[in-house]
């Protein structure tokens, strides 16, 4: 997965919003617990601090009694973690009058801290008694060890990150069908869009949402437009072809009449231009007849050789050359059919035109190959072979218009052309399809 895709940044802006939310959803659950465990608590200590003013008795001689023990065993308990202590107001010194069992061997100096040292949670309240006519204050107070609320706090905690971390894990799957649910008409875009251009898809099709909707017809607009483009710039390349072939050929006889009046050298030049101008206009027409290069049908490669080399069997030299076909028969190159046939025209041709008696065709490796055992190319030369236009042998007709033919099917379907030596002695053209 890209780092710049929309399916990773929908997903890592759900993972966000998820922990985000998550969190606070913790937060917020672990304080109300806390709340509703430390209202719990402090209700208990309530109840046993009136438990404590219910049980006390002062007698006529003024002492202090407790006379029976409060419901929760574990202020008999020693250190049984709850406490009580009675104490007179004002007290005559830091002792307290009563205090529970559960202080054992202590004394209660502080109220926030235990027999123990351990942090206590406290309620207090001054009662007056009155007992023969004399009315007696005490200062009530009952404690509970901290851990009351800690520890079911802290349990509460552990058990809900664990519950949390599986929601999160839950809704970070859902989110991320969720995510590949909602990008899947995307993706069927994405699956047609190499295959626009090829003999059969010529437009997207399919059922997309509402959201995406415009934006299939806006490009099946542009397609529409592109072929209506293409078709007119082809109609336009053939007229205009065909509108110079008139002055050409009025050209080539006033050439002919300047010959037949001893005129050779001016005819010679009109000759020259003629030929030159020609094969711009063939050149325009072949261009025009090339396909988008967006199209990835498979086209057999050795039957289509096969076809070329019969053809140029027919033309000058064709007969005498010995022509092997080294392509496998399954191999399969992603042209289209016209465009094969005009590459693969242009190189056999310049091969038939410059071999002694062999020329050969090979595909290996994802590379077409074409080679001869004639002249070649020198070295130095190698470099300026792919001047558009220019011909290594101006004496024959030869690779130059073709050449550039070639390089237009090569950049339209991105394909990687070199020049060298052959074995057979000649020239050795290799164009590299892409995988």
């Amino acid at each position: 997965m890209k780092n710049g895709s929309l399916r990773l940044r929908l997903l890592l802006a759900a993972a966000f919003a998820i922990t985000i939310a998550l969190f606070l959803a913790g937060l917020a659950l672990a304080t109300l617990f806390e709340q509703q465990v430390r209202a719990r608590v402090m209700q208990e200590l309530n109840n046993d601090l009136l438990q404590l003013a219910g049980s006390i008795e002062v007698v006529p001689t003024g002492e202090v009694k407790v006379t029976r023990p409060l419901a929760d065993p574990r202020f008999e308990t020693p250190y049984g973690d709850k406490y009580w202590s009675i104490a007179r107001v004002p007290a005559n010194d830091s002792k307290p009058l009563l205090r529970s069992r559960s202080f054992w061997d202590s004394e209660p100096a502080l109220r926030s801290v235990g027999p123990e040292g351990e942090p206590l949670i406290s309620v207090e309240r001054t009662i007056t008694i009155g007992s023969g006519g004399k009315d007696v204050s005490l200062h009530l107070v009952v404690s509970t060890h901290a851990a009351e609320i800690a520890s079911p706090l802290s349990r509460f905690r552990n058990q809900l990150i664990l519950y949390l971390l599986l929601i999160g894990m839950a809704l970070t799957i859902a989110a991320w069908f969720q995510v590949a649910i909602g990008l899947r008409p995307l993706q069927t875009l994405r699956d047609q869009l190499p295959e626009l251009g090829g003999s059969h898809t010529k437009r997207l099709s399919g059922e997309f949402p509402n959201e995406v909707q415009p934006l299939v017809s806006e490009l099946n607009e542009v397609l529409d437009l592109r072929d209506k483009s293409l078709a007119r710039a082809r109609h336009r390349a053939g007229d205009l072809a065909h509108g110079l072939m008139t002055p050409l050929t009025i050209l080539t006889a006033i050439s002919r009449q300047l010959e037949e009046k001893g005129l050779t050298h001016y005819g010679n030049e009109i000759n020259e231009q003629i030929e030159k101008m020609r094969g711009h206009v063939e050149r325009g027409l072949v261009r025009a007849r090339l396909s988008t290069g967006r199209g990835y049908e498979l086209t057999p490669l050795a039957e289509n050789v096969d076809a070329v080399i019969a053809t140029l069997r027919k033309l000058p030299k064709g007969a005498e050359i010995q022509w092997h076909n080294n392509v496998p028969s399954e191999a399969l190159v992603p042209l289209e059919r016209s465009d094969l046939l005009e590459l693969l025209g242009n190189l056999l041709d310049n091969s038939r035109k410059h071999a002694h008696t062999t020329v050969q065709a090979g595909f290996f490796n994802n590379t077409i190959t074409i080679e001869d055992d004639g002249p070649g190319v020198k070295t130095e030369d190698i470099a300026t072979i792919r001047q558009r236009g220019r011909r290594l042998d101006e004496s024959r007709k030869g690779f130059g218009l073709g050449l550039g033919i070639v390089e237009d099917i090569a950049d339209l379907y991105e394909l990687e052309m070199s020049f060298d030596r052959s074995r057979l002695g000649g020239l050795r053209v290799q164009l590299k399809i892409k995988p």
